[in-house]
């Protein structure tokens, strides 16, 4: 992988993250939560692909962050929001529908720890902010 796949990446994790908090603002509590997976996912992937690996087609942020070689604690982190892949969108899943299991607190509690996830990491990829504001 390149640098410009990275930042493709990494433009997408930062776009999916301004839309679930734009979805917060309808009450669409459970797309929310799927964006706020899906950006902390492409996050990583951004990482991964900035250090030369081939981005596997998986959605487990546990096992990305152990790709990443991350600390223990952040993949505990990372954890948290593994189940809003497949719970946020399926109501197969568990007994009730997805859009009534989210609420505004739960979902602007995620997107705070989704913040705080991309803080956390930004030593990793600082140098695809710079190119994105090229």
């Amino acid at each position: 992988m390149n640098k410009d796949v990275a930042v493709k990446w990494f433009k997408q994790a930062v776009h999916d993250l301004e839309m679930a908090e734009k979805n917060i603002t309808i009450e669409g509590y459970d797309i929310a939560a799927f964006l706020i997976h899906q950006a902390v996912e492409k996050l990583l992937k951004s990482i991964i692909a900035l250090r030369g690996m081939k981005i596997p087609k998986i959605h487990y942020l546990d096992e990305l962050g152990r790709i990443l070689h991350l600390p223990e604690s952040m993949l505990q982190d990372l954890m948290d929001f593994v189940p809003d892949y497949m719970f946020a969108r399926y109501p197969d899943i568990a007994e009730h529908v997805p859009y009534e299991e989210y609420d505004e607190e739960i979902v602007k509690a995620k997107l705070k720890h989704a913040k705080s996830i991309f803080k956390n990491l930004e030593k990793y990829y600082a140098e695809l902010k710079e190119k994105d504001d090229e």
